[in-house]
């Protein structure tokens, strides 16, 4: 599960996790956002929990902590 606190741009389409630097990659669905890409680097025990997961819950929050949206998207790996 991936939350944030801020809104993002648009629907994520599917996040792409790069195994070796440990980062996390929003592509978003629309296409004004489809070049613009959100970076998130993950600790190592995070890390290893992510590398059993084929998908990935996406929680946008507001500023009191409520649920705004959420949505289940792809999780891509990429990597060795």
């Amino acid at each position: 599960m991936i939350a944030s606190d801020e809104e993002l741009p648009s629907k994520v389409k599917r996040v792409e996790y790069y195994r070796e630097q440990k980062i996390f990659t929003f592509a978003f669905e629309d296409k004004d956002e489809e070049d613009r890409l959100m970076s998130f680097e993950v600790s190592d025990e995070v890390s290893e929990l992510v590398k059993s997961s084929p998908d990935v819950i996406v929680l946008m929050l507001t500023s009191e902590g409520e649920e705004t949206d959420k949505y289940l998207c792809p999780l891509v790996q990429i990597g060795i």
